[in-house]
């Protein structure tokens, strides 16, 4: 039949077939196709792209200066700046961070197997360039465990490992003509041209506005990847804990091969290096997990516990001459003063693994950020120029590369920082210890930050609690966490990045491909479609299908054979045109006529209604797939309607012959649309 001439009256007809049955409720809106719909809402589209084009104007006559300021957040918090009510908890909190950027300064700075000097450097330039470009009052920025670790692995592929160093051993010892301080300033060299190479691209996509890549690297990922780089840190301070030496060891494997040659070395620990070791692990975790968390609210602030430790453990190794009566290794000297301007050294070879801290860097801090800052939303892409500001400039420096630390951060939500000016306070405090105070810590026994560096990361350790809650929630998660840990655990650290990220990419395309094929059913006396059972209602010759997946290549030929199989499957009819003859006639793809339904081929499918509601992605592949369907169905009679499309599935359509292949008139916003206008009684 024809195009009902009022369909206005369509919503109060009834569905063809047995009264009973087929009970349709009335519409409260007039049933409309995809292009009555468009034709509706052109005015709204052109109201929209001349306000678009309004505010393009606007921009261009905006004055340019208003978006550099824009670009050094501190100028807004100068201006705005409320001395009586922001002063004072700035300068505490910043006071109270800067009692963790000192000692965790001067372990990090081992751990990247550099020196406590080049820590030091990292927890001051980097900590003002943030409190220039920063907007987070709350972020931290300076050294960070997991960062630490990836410049000892950068390092470590540009060095040779046969004239690697332990980090600042106090051992006058050459290997060839490089003597000890020589090696320590080439690998320095080598950690400032990957922070420069961080800071390039951290800075550009924040220019670019690429903030929103954060997006695409999920918790748990991060969860089991932070858990991996847990493990491998407290690993590389076991043996300095012991006061073990072993030889160093690189390549696929070397965790495994670490610990077998610390217990193969274990008779050769040093009883002064553990009883330290020891007695700092109590010391720790009696203060910070005991009094620190039970008190905290009755605490002005968290104990400084270990700004303690590293002045006792300080005091006690100069007046016990520790080194000399027991063999218990110290830091050695820390020289006065901050490093001349001095351009990194830039080697290709850094260029893969800095673009992978770089990424690190950035998802780690803003997860914390988001975390912490709770009243405003946070500028991703201003945070982008921030951490690459922070990064570029302290390369210069002779600074690694530079994130947050967690610890540091939940410190300054603690104290309720007011804005970024709180890391002038402590970036004084560092520049003091540079300055004048950095020489009198060189008695300070290296077990000691060992243990400092192994308590830092503990909460990273213990994420393994969420293990049950994954495999309860989603396995596929809890896939991903536990393919990603083994992998960087049994064979190397960076093999956990590529594991987690290529295992998750899969399992991506593996569940779209697992998406959910059903028919749909009309509810009784409800305008409702829901998965079809036997409380749903439609006539038998009208199938709805919905995919809940994108159609793109590794879902089309599965949509395509699910569809046969659940409606009706052409390919066998048109194996022999004389088999079956379904009484329908064809349909006119651009007028959208309609077949009467001939009551005596009822239990044969006529019309197919497929939701696109789904279609959020679709690619060549899909639109050939779906094209071939509508004109396989076609050629036995079968007509096909398309409903919810979603916007970009329709500017697909629009690109392509897909349109006219199925026909303008074919396309409904809804199935009610379909329904109302295509399957009615008009006798009753």
């Amino acid at each position: 039949m024809s195009k009902p001439e009022n369909p206005g009256n369509q919503g109060q007809k009834r569905l063809s077939g047995d009264k009973d049955e087929f009970e349709h409720v009335t519409l409260l809106r007039l049933p409309k196709t995809q292009s009555d719909l468009d034709d509706l809402t052109e005015k709204q589209h052109q109201d929209k792209e001349s306000a678009n084009k309004q505010c393009t104007e606007c921009w261009t006559r905006e004055n340019v200066c208003t978006y550099i300021l824009s670009m050094f957040p501190i100028v807004h918090v100068l201006r705005h700046y409320k001395i009586k009510e922001f002063l004072l908890k700035d300068a505490i909190s910043g006071l109270s961070t800067a009692c963790l950027h000192f000692p965790q300064g001067m372990a990090f700075g081992i751990l990247s197997t550099l020196a406590p000097k080049y820590g030091l450097y990292t927890s001051f330039f980097p900590v003002v360039l943030y409190v220039i470009f920063g907007t987070c009052p709350f972020v931290s920025f300076g050294t960070n465990a997991v960062i630490s670790l990836f410049t000892a692995n950068i390092i470590q592929s540009q060095l040779s490992p046969s004239i690697l160093l332990e980090g600042n051993s106090s051992s006058n010892a050459s290997v060839g003509q490089i003597s000890e301080e020589d090696f320590v300033e080439m690998k320095a060299a080598v950690a400032a041209g990957s922070s420069l190479i961080v800071g390039i691209l951290l800075l550009s996509l924040g220019l670019l506005r690429l903030g929103f890549i954060a997006t695409y690297m999920s918790t748990p990922f991060v969860g089991s990847f932070t858990t991996t780089a847990a493990i491998h840190i407290m690993s590389s301070q076991v043996p300095k804990s012991l006061g073990v030496r072993i030889p160093s060891v690189s390549g696929p494997g070397k965790l495994v091969i670490t610990y077998f040659e610390i217990f193969k070395n274990i008779t050769s620990a040093n009883v002064g290096s553990i009883v330290t070791s020891i007695i700092c692990i109590i010391i720790l975790a009696f203060v910070k997990d005991f009094i620190n968390e039970k008190f905290k609210s009755k605490l002005f602030m968290p104990i400084p516990i270990d700004l303690i430790l590293v002045i006792l453990g300080t005091v006690i190794s100069y007046f016990g001459e520790l080194n000399s009566n027991f063999n218990i290794p110290v830091v050695g000297n820390i020289p006065p003063g901050v490093p001349p301007p001095t351009l990194p050294d830039l080697k290709t070879g850094i260029i893969g693994d800095s673009i992978v801290v770089a990424i690190i860097v950035f998802v780690l801090t803003i997860s914390m950020a988001k975390v912490c800052e709770t009243k405003n939303a946070i500028n991703a892409d201003q945070e982008l120029v921030a951490y690459g500001m922070a990064n570029l400039g302290s390369s210069f420096f002779r600074c690694f590369p530079s994130c947050v630390a967690p610890p540091r951060t939940i410190l300054l939500k603690t104290m309720d920082s007011k804005t970024t000016f709180n890391g002038i306070f402590s970036a004084l405090v560092i520049l003091l210890i540079l300055l004048f105070l950095g020489e009198y810590f060189q008695y300070l026994p290296l077990p000691v930050l060992s243990i400092m560096v192994i308590m830092a990361v503990k909460n990273l350790l213990l994420q393994f609690r969420q293990l049950p809650r994954l495999w309860k929630v989603n396995k596929y998660d809890f896939t991903v966490w536990v393919a990603t840990v083994a992998s960087g655990v049994f064979i190397d650290f960076a093999y956990a990045l590529y594991c987690g990220v290529g295992l998750s990419i899969f399992l991506i395309v593996f569940q779209s491909q697992r998406g959910k094929k059903v028919l749909f059913g009309k509810l009784k006396n409800e305008d409702l479609y829901t998965e079809e059972s036997k409380f749903t209602v439609l006539p038998p010759y009208v199938k709805v299908f919905k995919m809940e997946a994108s159609l793109y290549f590794a879902t089309a030929e599965s949509f395509r054979e699910t569809l046969f199989k659940l409606t009706w499957d052409p390919r066998e009819i048109n194996k022999d045109s004389n088999e079956v003859t379904i009484p329908v006639e064809s349909l006119s793809s651009t007028t959208g006529e309609k077949a009467p339904p001939d009551d005596t081929t009822n239990n044969e499918t006529k019309i197919v209604i497929i939701d696109c509601s789904s279609f959020n992605y679709v690619d060549t592949n899909g639109i050939s797939t779906l094209s071939l369907v509508v004109k396989e169905f076609r050629s036995v009679g079968i007509i096909v309607f398309l409903v919810r499309c979603t916007s970009s599935f329709l500017a697909v359509m629009a690109r392509s012959d897909l349109m006219e292949t199925v026909g303008e008139g074919n396309i409904y916003p809804d199935i009610v649309d379909a329904v109302a206008l295509n399957i009615m009684d008009t006798q009753l």
